[in-house]
């Protein structure tokens, strides 16, 4: 995975005035946090973007602060709710030898045989939370449905963690399961009521 890098300001001049300014001029204010007092820096919203194609927690970011690097991840963000547009960031920063808590994307892959069939595929879950080392910190985690059934289902429980990786989600929440529409199941049940009924009904002499 290519290095993230981003170049950001020390953010000098702070108020709801300060910001709206920053903001209007394609800057987003952004405070760090970490092991030391918070920093409040800003950050090119244009160079933002370039880097994250989509904001993600488990994305190492370096921030070149002047002669300063300091390595964080995205812990937090505000956005407009009319346009979208980015108007505040948390980063927490890291440490190479110190865990990390943060989530991680959950990617489904495969299809049950079911679902082919006509079965629903619910899968309620989209990110777990783990902790780890920041380099074992993985970009995504993810699990095989492929041989799911509406016999079975699959639980947080289940999945192998990556190594050096432990999953601080509940084992017991929901991952994925197959099931069919109830209108399905109720004519399913009525045409085997309906076929009962056939086979137990005596048959009369004319």
């Amino acid at each position: 995975m290519a290095e993230k890098v981003l170049t950001v300001e020390e953010r000098t001049e702070k108020g709801s005035s300060a910001s709206r300014r920053a903001r209007h001029e394609g800057i987003i204010p952004a405070v760090v946090y970490g092991h030391e007092a918070p920093r409040h820096i800003l950050v090119n919203a244009r160079e933002f973007r370039a880097v994250f194609k989509h904001i993600s927690e488990s994305e190492i970011v370096t921030l070149k602060l002047g002669k300063k690097k300091i390595q964080v991840l995205v812990k937090d963000y505000q956005a407009d709710m009319i346009k979208g547009n980015l108007i505040h960031l948390d980063f927490y920063e890291i440490e190479a030898g110190k865990t990390v808590k943060t989530n991680v994307a959950l990617h489904i892959v495969g299809t049950p045989a079911e679902v082919r069939q006509g079965g629903i595929l619910e899968a309620p879950l989209h990110e777990l939370e783990i902790e780890c080392l920041p380099k074992d910190l993985p970009e995504s985690i993810e699990v095989d449905v492929s041989d799911l059934d509406t016999a079975s289902a699959m639980h947080v429980g289940d999945i192998k963690a990556p190594e050096g990786v432990k999953i601080l989600t509940n084992e017991d929440q929901l991952i994925a399961a197959v099931t069919f529409a109830k209108e399905e199941v109720e004519e399913t049940d009525e045409e085997a009521e309906d076929e009962a009924v056939a086979e137990t009904e005596p048959e009369t002499e004319e």
